[in-house]
């Protein structure tokens, strides 16, 4: 948890999200707003994102449907179902 928080941390205030493989690793870097579509196209590898914004239902679809295991972010928006195969951890639960 404490690698989410540093990478957490230097997201602050950019309305980015990096995707990272199992070690840790930034695979890729993309803008809050294109998160879900770079989710869809091509996200081999990736076991974890972490994000500048508000944890969606959205983002959590896409984690269970491509394996992702974590998914970190500022807040938890407002979910309906909360899957059972991926950790959800936001800023408060880091600090």
């Amino acid at each position: 948890q404490t690698r989410y928080r540093g990478v957490l941390e230097d997201l602050n205030n950019t309305s980015k999200a990096k995707l990272l493989n199992e070690g840790g690793n930034v695979l890729k870097e993309v803008h809050v707003s294109k998160l879900a579509d770079t989710l869809k196209e091509g996200s081999e590898g990736v076991k974890a994102v972490v994000l500048d914004g508000i944890i969606t239902q959205r983002v959590l679809d896409l984690a269970v449907e491509k394996n992702i295991t974590s998914v970190v972010g500022v807040k938890l928006g407002n979910i309906a179902k909360l899957p059972t195969s991926v950790e959800i951890l936001t800023k408060d639960d880091l600090s």
